[in-house]
């Protein structure tokens, strides 16, 4: 074991440190800095109340916090646990465990009687310079990055900062966690060295002083109490108490951050928590990796077990997880393990077997091949040492109404929200009125942003796709976070029922609202089961048809319709069946409308009418086979357009191609019509944007109308080289709609055409499409700097 306190070469100011630490221990100002979530550190402090009986118990955390003591206390609270600060833009979590020095300090002194506070600024208060939006209030990356204790592990041959202190600190015997004042003068001097070589211009920066310029405010408050008292802060903030009692030169930098309010009136909240998010392996930024291992360790030690029964029965664990996964996991190998990790950690000189003496022997007796700990070994692992089971806090006791209104309703339908695990659920909404219910709270959850659940697959009504299939696929999970943004959401809306009222007067009041964005409004509320609150977004419907200039975003509110007429077994329309068949009309009558403006279109805006276009195809098929609408309005516009001749090339192509896949153009229509793009010596540019619109709206077009294929073969071999290379690119995206079977008949008909054999025009190149167009755009430019430099018949040659 390393002895920090007797280490000769300790800095003079460490050294005047830890002499101050004792003199204030033994005038009954006892300064306890520890490591959050260190079960050492709490067995050693639980030795010092028990001992030294204090009358006042001050812990780091924000002030605020001292108004949740009551449920804090309550018997009924379970660790793990975590105290909630939400702020305009970002929340803070304090998270709580059995084995945390804070929760054994807040325990003891509530059930002694002493005077318990919290001495942190206000969360309100804290500086962030990172700007997260969800952070931990008990980050300790000042440890984690001090130059000083890596130097220390270094010497001691440990892997990491984790390791160091494990080694120091977490594997002392039972008897050696007891002698708390050696203890917490190792621990002060720990602290100190990280402080020693940390930044005086960080820590302005960071609000370090400022913090520990509240917490020395308050411990002056209560200093001179009878009785004694303890103060549990990150050992990091020790030295800086020591500097203020001590009035030394460095306690200046602390006093000239006071200001901060010391008695604030802002709310906190106190939510069930779980091991997983408590973890510094899986980015939890304070305290110890593997939570659920030092649980053990703690339960273990407070239960009086020996190190041989820990670590057998934590490698036993680790061997059924493996067991059930298929994994061989034989008691003679679990107890190579058990015995390896005890004489690891007694060749470490170690009282008792830490984690990293158990990761390290079930490495060596589990794994046979080159994985290390990942596959199913490393599941099991995560599993035993971490884990999603929720902490326990009754109902309303530090939470506002609507967290347990959720889970109430939750349980009621039959989720589980016991842990943090995510679950998938199918549920048949076509014939089971009670997974409509289901269904209904899953949608309601997601609509107000509580994290709660999401749709996987299946008919996903409000996306409108798998409207042919029988189940809706979802997954949810009862996590902190979703407590944290109920906890959150609350300050719109006292219920479920308030907030998704509210979510909709907000949306409603949206001034870039199209008549698409209120249509999939309307079809989540009635996926929510609120038709009674159809009626203002009905109203707002009608409005944005009168005002909406976007064909695509009227046919979108179309389509959502049509799916709403035709799911009214999945969906009820109560009253609005008639309201929503009106709608459906006057919405055509809105599209008819925006036809013929598509005729003076800009370049950039005629690949997204294309669109548009064919959507509103697919909309006016869905109206004929049902014949649930009157569509006459709406093809009579489309064939105007068609016919125009300022009609640009691009839509012209797109609207040809329709009108053949509609069969309302032949043959011989399509080539007359198609003529003028396409006759020899025609607009280069203008043959790329038509074969585009082509392709884009009947990618097959071309292997039914050799006639077509003939005409712009001719076109583009009538191209000079310099007009070819131009429009190259458009060309090949626009044939990039085609699939490879459709290329390969396609390669065909031009080698009998052109003579060529099949095998020297049939190449198919498969490309992420984004990955294409950026190599379109490459290549485009590239073309145009050819042009400039006078060397497109150096190319082309």
């Amino acid at each position: 074991m390393v002895e920090l306190v007797e280490t000769p070469a300790l800095p003079e100011r460490l050294q005047l440190a830890l002499a101050a630490h004792a003199r204030w221990r033994d005038a009954g100002i006892h300064l306890v800095g520890v490591r959050h979530h260190s079960p050492g550190c709490a067995a050693a402090l639980a030795a010092l109340l028990d001992e030294v009986r204090p009358a006042v118990v001050l812990i780091e955390g924000p002030r605020e916090y001292t108004a949740l003591l009551p449920a804090l206390a309550d018997e009924r609270t379970r660790p793990p646990v975590a105290i909630l600060s939400v702020g305009e833009r970002t929340s803070g979590f304090y998270p709580l465990a059995d084995f945390s020095p804070e929760w054994v300090a807040l325990r003891w002194g509530t059930a002694s009687g002493a005077t318990v506070d919290f001495i942190d600024a206000s969360y309100a208060d804290i500086a962030d310079p990172d700007g997260t939006e969800v952070r931990t209030l008990q980050a300790e990356h000042h440890l984690a990055r001090s130059a000083l204790i890596a130097a220390v592990g270094d010497r001691l041959g440990c892997r990491d900062h984790d390791e160091t202190w494990e080694h120091l600190f977490e594997v002392r015997s039972p008897e050696a966690l007891a002698d708390w004042r050696r203890f917490f003068a190792d621990t002060l001097a720990w602290g100190a060295m990280a402080r020693l070589d940390a930044d005086r211009e960080l820590l302005d920066a960071d609000g370090t002083h400022a913090r520990e310029a509240v917490m020395a405010a308050i411990l002056d408050r209560y200093r001179d109490t009878s009785g004694g008292v303890v103060v549990v802060t990150g050992a990091f903030h020790t030295l800086a108490l020591l500097d203020v009692l001590e009035n030394t030169p460095e306690a200046a930098w602390v006093r000239a951050k006071a200001g901060a309010a010391l008695d604030p009136k802002r709310d906190a909240w106190l939510i069930r928590y779980d091991f997983d998010r408590l973890d510094g392996l899986r980015g939890y930024g304070a305290g110890m990796p593997a939570p659920g291992f030092w649980q053990r360790a703690w339960q273990a030690r407070s239960d009086g077990i020996d190190p041989r029964r820990f670590a057998t029965e934590v490698v036993l664990e680790v061997a059924e997880r493996l067991r059930t996964t298929g994994e061989p996991a034989g008691s003679a190998t679990a107890m190579d393990a058990v015995g390896h990790a005890l004489r690891l950690a007694e060749l470490r000189g170690r009282g008792w077997p830490g984690r990293t003496d158990l990761t390290d022997a079930l490495l060596s007796c589990f794994v046979k091949d080159d994985l290390g700990l990942s596959g199913a070994i490393g599941e099991a692992l995560r599993g035993v040492f971490g884990g999603p089971t929720l902490g326990q806090i009754p109902d309303g006791l530090a939470a506002p109404p609507l967290v347990a209104e959720a889970r109430r309703e939750a349980s009621r339908l039959r989720f589980v929200i016991d842990d943090a695990t995510p679950r998938q659920v199918s549920l048949d909404t076509q014939r089971k009125p009670s997974h409509v219910k289901r269904r209904e709270f899953l949608a309601r959850m997601r609509f107000i942003g509580s994290g709660f659940a999401r749709q996987l697959g299946g008919a996903d009504l409000v996306q409108g796709t798998g409207a042919g299939l029988l189940f809706e696929d979802w997954e949810y999970a009862w996590t902190p976070l979703v407590e944290a943004a109920l906890i959150a959401a609350s300050a719109r809306g006292a219920t479920i029922a308030e907030l998704v009222r509210a979510g909709v007067s907000k949306r409603l009041d949206d001034e870039h609202l199209g008549a698409g964005r209120v249509a999939r409004l309307i079809t989540e509320l009635l996926v929510m089961g609120e038709p009674d609150a159809l009626r203002p977004a009905l109203d707002a419907l009608r409005r944005c048809y009168d005002d909406e200039v976007h064909l695509g975003s009227v046919v979108a509110s179309l389509h959502a319709l049509v799916s709403l007429s035709a799911a009214q077994g999945r969906l009820s329309l109560g009253e609005h069946g008639d309201t929503v068949a009106e709608l459906i009309g006057t919405g055509l009558a809105c599209a008819a409308h925006l036809i013929a403006p598509l005729s003076g279109l800009r370049p950039e805006d005629q690949p997204g009418a294309c669109d548009d276009l064919i959507g509103l195809r697919s909309l006016l098929l869905r109206l004929e086979n049902s014949s649930s609408a009157e569509t006459p309005p709406l093809r009579r516009e489309l064939r105007l357009l068609r016919r125009d001749p300022r009609t640009p090339a691009r839509l012209h192509g797109c609207l040809l191609g329709l009108g053949f896949s509609d069969a309302e153009l032949d043959a011989d229509e399509l080539a007359r019509a198609s003529a003028a793009h396409l006759a020899p010596g025609a607009d280069p540019e203008r043959v790329a944007d038509f074969v585009l619109g082509l392709l884009q709206a009947a990618p097959d077009l071309l292997l039914h109308t050799p006639e077509l294929v003939e005409a712009l073969n001719a076109a583009l071999g009538a191209m000079e080289p310099e007009a070819f290379l131009t429009v190259l690119p458009d060309l090949r995206r626009a044939f990039t709609w085609l699939k490879p079977t459709e290329t390969h008949a396609l390669a065909a008909m031009l080698a009998r055409l052109t003579g060529a054999a099949v095998t020297e025009l049939d190449t198919v190149l498969e490309a992420d499409p984004l990955l294409a167009e950026r190599a379109a755009s490459v290549e485009r430019d590239l073309v145009a700097s050819l042009r400039r430099d006078g060397l497109t018949e150096w190319v082309a040659s």
